[in-house]
Formats: C-alpha cells, structure tokens, sequence
C-alpha cells in the first residue's frame, strides 16, 4: 500500500478565510474517493492550530500501488480540484512512502 500526503498553507481568497478554504477543499477531495480507481482511503484534516508554522490542511489517501498512485495523478476528476487548489494555496508540501 501507497500513502500520499499534501499539506497546505492557504492564502485568504475571495472574502474567505484559510479555515473555509481548507473545508472547501476537503469537499472537492471526498468527492473523488469511489470514483477514482485505487484510491482506497482519503481523510483530510483541518488544522486548528494557528502558529506561524502550521500548516492550514492535510490530506492523506491510501493507494494500491504505485501505479494507482500514478493513474490517480493523471485522473481528470484530481486535475480539476487541483487546479482550483492552485488558486488558493500558497505553500505545499508532500510526502510519498510504501507502507
């Protein structure tokens, strides 16, 4: 199994707060979970710690393989949440591990 995680700082976008960011994003991506093949498991988390170095959001999703990983990736459902993220986000960071 494959776990993928992202972490988000968010930047305050159109009158919203990181806060509704975060819940909007956390909405786009369970709503790929059953539709995107291989991807097994998806919780997103919504920091509520507001230190400097916090982060906003978290997602973690569990895979099959790599090769679901990388079909998840390349999925056209992911791109057009991931293009609305890009709008939005103004850190990122990942990490990619074999459980």
């Amino acid at each position: 199994m494959v776990r993928y995680c992202v972490m988000w700082k968010f930047k305050p976008s159109d009158g919203k707060t990181e806060k509704e960011l975060a819940e909007d994003v956390k909405e786009k991506y369970q709503s790929l979970l059953g539709l995107v093949p291989g991807l097994t498991a998806l919780e997103i988390g919504i920091n509520r710690n507001d230190g400097k170095s916090s982060y906003d959001a978290v997602m973690i999703a569990d895979f099959d393989s790599w090769e679901a990983l990388a079909a998840y990736k390349a999925d056209d459902m992911r791109d057009n949440v991931i293009e609305y993220v890009k709008t939005i986000a103004e850190v990122r960071a990942k990490v990619e591990y074999e459980r």
